[in-house]
Formats: structure tokens, sequence, C-alpha cells
């Protein structure tokens, strides 16, 4: 279809017709009507294009970035309508226009240096009969001379290299602007050290008391991931399906993202939804293919939507009907919590699937917990599991072999309840079996407010044990794990978002 730009018309006025109806007694044959003067519509065909970034935001896009940190954008050249050739266009970098855009805005904001700045290397090309090319990724770094809450703009233009594409002034200009935000550190103490995952009762205590503990020297926050325990699939009679998002201290989270959950995120900590039972047959392990699909995706919306790291099943807390209903298994099998985990992995494969070793998550040895992928490959348990924990209470805990495929650096063969009035600590030669062997440990149960005191007054213990408070033993996770003392800044976070 082409594009038209009208130039003039010539409009017989609504008084004519008028005029000329009523006397001609509105015999419509005697109205006079020339034929339409199309000599002012000219054919425009040619292509018009612009630069947008992978959201299709023209001239501008907005971006906070840390402290001495990176970015990126990738770039795209887009044109109103497709072409019979090809074209090619190049980046330059042009500092005049931030000057410019100051002058217009009555914002005083600098040119972040070329120095700083990576250009795509080659051109972008917009193929023949396309409207949009392939995207073209720019880099940028900050350095010590970016204050924190400046903003600085990258400056683009856009240069027509070869073909019949036509970019205008205003369309050929493209600003990254770039704001410094202050960096709230992160929990990256290396690839080769332990990981240390925390398990919150939520019901009781929230998140962001895991923000409380770092380690003194390198500033690294302590804990790698946090575990939100724990929101339940439920079955609901009426229909027969399963769902979650059932646990009204979870969902006040969730629903309070931003207060509770990004400031984990911010600083590298992962935010793992749990699932457990709540007392009906629908359990993590006995969930026939379809309905273990269909739970699937619900839960990668929920995750999607809340913008959490992954999902940790726990098979606790059934209450088996007889008979099951219909899309259930009578009776909870290692197989079925496979095949959940699997389909939960195959839609989710950047997030992580943890499997809490209790119940029938006992070990997924046989050839059931295998699975077939569309392109042929075959799933073990290790390749859809991304870790493995040790319930807290096991005298049995078995090693990475009982599920194929898993690397022994991703079995958390330790596990300690801080949420007892007689907890058992951990010991220094666990955690040196921890930091040379399992790399994983898990803190179940941290809480600064226990009613026995042991959170940082009152060392509690088992009659036999060793008694200390839960302070004292993460002082012990890291001087163990990574030959650091323990920073904590006392502050304890209450549960307000309990209804």
């Amino acid at each position: 279809m082409k594009t038209y730009e009208i130039m003039k018309r010539k409009v017989l006025s609504l008084a004519v017709l008028l005029s000329a109806g009523i006397a001609g007694g509105c015999n419509q044959t005697e109205i006079g009507m020339e034929p339409a003067d199309n000599s002012g519509i000219v054919s425009t065909t040619a292509q018009k294009g612009y630069l947008t970034d992978e959201n299709s935001l023209r001239g501008s896009v907005s971006l906070d970035v840390r402290t001495l940190g990176t970015g990126e954008v990738t770039l795209y050249v887009r044109a109103t309508k497709p072409s019979g050739s090809a074209s090619t266009v190049s980046l330059v970098y042009a500092p005049e226009l931030v000057e410019a855009y100051n002058d217009r805005t009555g914002n005083l904001y600098e040119v972040l240096p070329e120095t700083q700045v990576t250009l795509p290397a080659g051109v972008l090309t917009l193929e023949a009969g396309s409207q949009a090319s392939e995207g073209t990724t720019l880099h940028f770094t900050l350095s010590g001379e970016q204050q924190v809450n400046a903003t600085y703009v990258i400056p683009l233009r856009a240069e027509v290299v070869s073909g019949e594409l036509e970019i205008n002034t205003a369309d050929s200009e493209y600003l990254i602007i770039v704001k410094v935000t202050e960096n709230p550190g992160d929990c990256d103490k290396g690839a080769d050290k332990s990981k240390v995952f925390c398990v919150l009762e939520t019901n009781d205590v929230s998140p962001l008391n895991a923000l409380s503990f770092k380690l003194e020297e390198s500033g690294k926050y302590l804990f790698d991931a946090v575990v939100l325990f724990s929101d339940n699939l439920i079955l609901d009679e009426t229909t027969g399906t399963v769902h979650a998002l059932v646990n009204e201290q979870i969902k006040s989270i969730l629903n309070n993202r931003d207060k509770y959950i990004k400031p984990l995120q911010d600083r590298g900590i992962k935010v793992i939804l749990a699932i457990t039972p709540y007392w009906t047959h629908a359990g993590v392990a006995n969930l026939m293919p379809a309905t273990a699909e269909a739970f699937a995706k619900e839960l990668k919306i929920i995750c999607d939507t809340y913008s959490l790291d992954g999902v940790f099943f726990d098979d606790e807390y059934t209450s088996l009907q007889n008979p099951a209903p219909t899309g259930f298994y009578p009776t909870n099998t290692a197989e079925a919590a496979a095949d959940l985990m699997w389909r939960v992995k195959m839609l989710m494969p950047d997030r992580w699937v943890i499997a809490y070793r209790l119940g029938a998550i006992w070990e997924m040895t046989s050839e059931g917990c295998k699975f077939e992928d569309p392109s042929g490959k075959i799933w073990q348990p290790g390749d859809y599991i991304d870790y493995v924990m040790v319930d807290y209470s096991e005298l049995t805990p078995g090693s990475a072999a009982d599920f194929p495929g898993l690397a022994t650096d991703h079995y958390a063969r330790y596990n300690y309840n801080f949420n007892s009035n007689t907890p058992s600590w951990p010991t220094v030669s666990a955690l040196e079996e921890t930091r040379d062997i399992y790399k994983s440990l898990v803190i179940y149960g941290l809480n600064p407010f226990h009613s026995s005191g042991s959170y940082d007054t009152t060392q509690v213990g088992t009659s036999s044990g060793e008694k200390m408070t839960q302070i004292e033993a993460l002082e012990r996770v890291c001087t163990t794990l990574f030959d650091e003392p323990l920073a904590y800044d006392g502050v304890k976070y209450s549960a307000d978002y309990k209804n």
C-alpha cells in the first residue's frame, strides 16, 4: 500500500450543495459535479528508517547503572516499509548531540567519554523485504570519574552507508541516558567458594534479615540465596485442579516485591519460592503428567510475575485419599516428583530447581526419573535439578550419586535448624567438608525473634552438644568457609507484612 501526501483539495462547500439541491427540487441529476482533481496527490515511495532499542523505544533509553558497573544496549534499525534492496547503517559517537539535548530540556547531563564506550563493529543491515535489522550491542563501562546520582549520556547517530533507506535528522539520533546509582554490594565470593542458603520461615521472619550479614574483609553478603518457606499447593476439590499462592504471608511478600525481594536481588541474592503440600491429596510427588504440566505452567506464571529465581520442592504434609482424585497417583513416588521438576525446568531453564531430600524425594536412580525431550536429549536428575538439600534431621544423608548427573558440589549435605530450642550447631569438621567437597550449606530457620533468645543473647543447644547463639554459629560459618570474620550490622527486620 502506498503512502500519499495530500498537497491540496478542491472541496464543494456545503452551502453550494444545499442551494443546488433546493434549486433542483432534490433532483440529484441536476447537480453538476466535476471529476475529482488528483493532481495534488503525490505518491511517496521512500523507505524511512529510525533507531530503536530491543523494546522498540525511539530517540532514547534510560538506564540505572551501579558505580564502576558496566552496561549494554542492543539497538536496531527499523523501517516504515520494506524495500526491494538491502541497506546498511553505521553508528557513530556524536557528542554534539548532548549539548543540544541539554539546551532543549534544561538538563546539565555530561557526555560519557568515548573511551568508555565500545561501539559495535561493522554495520546494521536491513535486508531486502525486511522492516527490522538484526540487533547490534553497544557496551559501556563506568569509571571512578562518574559520580553517584549523576547522569551521563552516550550520544549516537545513525548514518546510512548503502542502500535506499533514508533517515531524517531526528530519527538518526539516539541517546543512551545513564544514571549512576550506589552499588549496594553483592554476594559473589568467587566461583570456587561455597554457597550458603537461608531457608526462612516467612510466617514469622522477614526475608530482609538476610541482609544483616556480610563477610568483614571483602564486604560480600553471606547468603547467596533465600528460600521463602513456604507456599503450598492444594487440591481444589470442586475443579480437581492444583493451585499455589495460598499462603497469606507469601502473597504479602510477593505483592510487595520492591520492599522484600528486590533489595535481595539487587545484591545478587537469589530468591526462591518453596512449595510444600498442605494436607490435601495434592503433593509434589503424586501429580499425573497432565496435572503436573498444568501446575508447572502456574509456577512459571508466578515466577515471571514476581521475578523469582526458582522453585524449591518439599515432599511433606500430603493427606492421601482413597481412591485418589482424578489426575493424581494414589501414592507419592520419586518418579512423579521427578516428572514435575523436569517440566518446571523445561519451562524455566534459567531458574533454579531445588529438591529437598525428604519423603519421596529420597533418591532418583530409577529409569522413570529420566526423560527425553523433543530433540531426543535424555535428561537425568542432575540435568533438571540444580541443587539437592538434605533434611536437617536426616541421619543417613546419602550422596549426589542418588541423583544421577548431579555434581557433588550441588549436594547440600549439611543443613542446620536454627529455629529450635535445642539446635545442633554446625561443627568445624562439617563446615570443612562443605568447604572442600559439597560447596553448599543450608541454614534453616534463622530467627532474630526466637523465644529462647538464641539469636544473639542466650546460648542454647542439645543437652550433650555445644551451646551457642545463632550469631556465633554464623561466625563459625564465615571463618571456616571463607576465612573471614562475620560482620553483623545488628539490624532485625520484623515480619511487618503479616496479616
